[in-house]
């Protein structure tokens, strides 16, 4: 009998207040684990969306590099038009203190160039259509030319090609011009007009931006037929500053050669390089209360700006500032 008690005894289980104590120590642990997933969650959360804004300001950076610095090809005076959307000058900024600023440009598009071999082109009624010139491979029929002198230029384009006479075939310019004549030597470059704008926020653009997103346009021929296409997301603003060597030392040290608001036939000096400011904003907000303040660029200040006086929300900002020397106009190194 005693041998059945202590047996019995000794199969007994957990009491419930040993069982709540363990229940309650599982809890805490269990709790802890989940709080580090959590952290740790967010963290990788965060430092992907940190990732996503350093990518969506250095990849469109890079790509306006690149147009900025073959600005105004062979034409040293930035004296260019567009003989069908009668835009004049190789660059020309639209500046604003209160909203992202427009910056518009003609560059080379790719290494293809020629020169004029025979007769002459004569605006801004040419006598002929077409051009012979000394190679037209690599030209397509629909590209943008820019024929320079060096000294002035005009954009037009291709609209047939005769590979065996060499000749190029141009649409007829829309646009009054003074007499101009671009004979024998004269360049043939393959050229772009791009103009580069915030979407919804650039004036006098007022282009909706996808989905609602702040985001960089390019629109491929500057005012032309081609619509506006994205160029980066979460971009809310781009300011610019020009390069200009107004006292002629071969330098822009001078805090005072950097300008806001001009164009190349109002500059008082050559070009010499252009400074962008993109400020990228992250995909997603932080939780919790709006602690993040718009960021100042240039002449654009979050202090005297009504609309970003005291305004907060809950989006991580980074901001990339490049200044890129221009390889062809008068002022460049």
């Amino acid at each position: 009998m005693r041998a059945a008690q202590h047996r019995r005894r000794g199969e007994r289980g957990f009491t419930l207040v040993e069982l709540m104590i363990s229940l309650v120590l599982f809890s805490i642990v269990i709790a802890g684990v989940f709080s580090v997933a959590v952290s740790t969650t967010v963290g990788f959360r965060d430092q992907r969306d940190l990732v996503v804004t350093e990518t969506s300001v250095r990849a469109p950076m890079e790509f306006m590099a690149d147009a900025i610095r073959n600005a105004s090809p062979a034409t040293q005076t930035g004296v260019i038009q567009d003989a069908y959307t009668c835009q004049n000058g190789a660059i020309n900024v639209v500046n604003s203190s209160t909203a992202p600023d427009v910056l518009e440009i003609v560059y080379a598009a790719g290494a293809v160039a020629t020169t004029i071999s025979q007769d002459s082109y004569d605006l801004p009624s040419p006598l002929t259509p077409t051009i012979m010139v000394g190679n037209v491979r690599q030209f397509a029929v629909g590209d943008t030319v820019l024929i320079t002198d060096n000294t002035k230029g005009h954009l037009l384009k291709i609209t047939a090609i005769n590979a065996g006479a060499r000749q190029l075939t141009l649409a007829s310019p829309t646009c009054a011009t003074t007499s101009v004549s671009y004979g024998p030597g004269a360049f043939v470059i393959r050229a772009a007009r791009a103009r580069f704008f915030v979407c919804n926020a650039s004036p006098p653009i007022s282009v909706p931006c996808p989905d609602g997103i702040p985001t960089l346009m390019v629109d491929p021929d500057g005012i032309g037929p081609a619509a506006a296409e994205p160029l980066a997301e979460n971009i809310e603003d781009m300011q610019i500053a020009l390069g200009v060597d107004a006292n002629g030392d071969k330098g822009i040290d001078d805090p005072a050669e950097w300008q806001h608001s001009a164009t190349v036939g109002a500059l008082a000096g050559p070009i010499r390089a252009i400074r962008v400011t993109l400020v990228a904003r992250a995909p997603r907000g932080l939780p919790g209360p709006p602690t993040f303040a718009h960021v100042p660029a240039e002449d654009r200040n979050a202090a005297t700006d009504g609309a970003w006086i005291g305004a907060t929300d809950n989006f991580r900002r980074r901001v990339l500032t490049s200044t890129i020397e221009i390889r062809n106009l008068g002022g460049s190194p």
